[in-house]
């Protein structure tokens, strides 16, 4: 009963998919991204899945769940700048309103990795960024498609966190250790029954499988540390607040 108490953030999005397969046990909550940020901050979920700049800039209030994360090491197919000239010719670019990491991310990437400044704007815009299932489904509509996994691959030879598994510090440490449980077994299965072609995915199955197996990457080790640190860092200089000083994973063992 305790545990079917515990509310977990739950992204409205496709890549989520294997973490909640064949999730249960806890109350669901779903919304976008930087709308299970607000309700995690402001105590209306226990935990969830939510951009990991989230975790920058209130790392006090947090427990990370080690070994889950969203990230990708290279292409990670779902947060996409779309346009169609050429990024040099960008000028004017309208961003998703629905993820703070991926916005930081763009910055990165067109100022450190392309030294330009487009001008952001909400309409006539040269480029858009996009992310989660409507980054794959306009993907083909535009001439360049540039995928920000691959250029912070490129840049630093490391993966990159997109989500991680924020929990409130203030939830009981049963309920934290049963969520890492579900969360896990849920992934395992579900990456076992994709390979017996036991999954229903809609859409291009072939497409999708290729997404969830060379896309999207749910593990979350030393590299990935090392890139979140990195990343950190970026957001230091950009906002001036200064970088968490440990990175909190909620002791398993």
């Amino acid at each position: 009963m305790f545990l079917q108490m515990l509310r977990v953030g739950k992204v409205a999005y496709l890549n989520t998919l294997p973490m909640f397969y064949s999730f249960g046990g806890f109350k669901l909550v779903e919304g976008h991204p930087t709308e299970l940020v607000k309700k995690l901050r402001a105590g209306e979920i226990d935990a969830g899945i939510v951009s990991s700049a989230e975790y920058f800039f209130n790392p006090q209030d947090y427990y990370i769940l080690p070994d889950i994360s969203i990230s990708s090491k290279g292409k990670v197919c779902s947060v996409l700048l779309l346009s169609n000239k050429p990024l040099e010719e960008v000028e004017k670019v309208r961003i998703t309103p629905n993820s703070l990491t991926s916005r930081y991310l763009l910055t990165f990437v067109l100022k450190e990795v392309h030294g330009i400044a487009p001008k952001e704007v909400t309409e006539g815009e040269d480029a858009l960024l996009l992310i989660g299932d409507e980054a794959l489904n306009l993907r083909e509509l535009y001439r360049f498609t540039y995928d920000l996994g691959e250029e912070w691959f490129n840049a630093t030879g490391l993966p990159f966190v997109f989500a991680l598994f924020l929990i409130r510090k203030d939830v009981p440490e049963e309920g934290i250790r049963a969520l890492h449980r579900e969360l896990k077994t849920s992934i395992q299965t579900f990456f076992a029954d994709l390979k017996k072609d036991r999954v229903q995915l809609p859409g291009n199955k072939d497409f999708l499988k290729h997404y969830f197996s060379n896309c999207i990457d749910y593990e979350l080790g030393a590299e990935h540390l090392k890139s979140l640190r990195r990343f950190f860092t970026f957001l230091e200089r950009e906002t001036g607040k200064s970088a968490p000083e440990f990175i909190s994973l909620f002791p398993l063992l």
